[in-house]
């Protein structure tokens, strides 16, 4: 059974870059906000998240659903989505429980390889 991974970013355009990139070898979820993100790891159980740091609730929306996924499971496997020279954002990620960050525009080795990094 392929790993699952949640992408939550408020734009289409990146969820579907990024669901080209990984659909052929990993089961693909989708969230558009932070709450929809919340819904979405409760049902699904993702074995990693890709999460963008920027979405429709406001700039800190999603080290929101970071802090609360880290919460909730300790464990859980978050890769934040940003873009160029979000420097001190992406540390204070990484000090609340994201493992890594994939920046934008995406470079599709880059996402494979990040994402094989965590799922193996």
């Amino acid at each position: 059974m392929p790993k699952k991974i949640l992408i939550a970013d408020d734009s289409l355009f990146m969820r579907k870059m990024l669901k080209d990139i990984l659909s052929g070898k990993y089961e693909i979820v989708e969230a558009a906000s932070g709450s929809t993100a919340y819904k979405q790891i409760e049902k699904e159980k993702p074995d990693l998240i890709l999460l963008d740091i920027i979405m429709p609730e406001g700039e800190e929306e999603g080290i929101r659903v970071l802090e609360n996924v880290v919460k909730i499971n300790p464990k859980a496997r978050v890769v934040m989505i940003t873009a160029v020279g979000q420097n001190t954002i992406m540390d204070e990620c990484k000090k609340l429980g994201a493992k890594d960050y994939i920046i934008k525009p995406f470079d599709k080795e880059k996402v494979l390889q990040m994402v094989a990094k965590y799922l193996g």
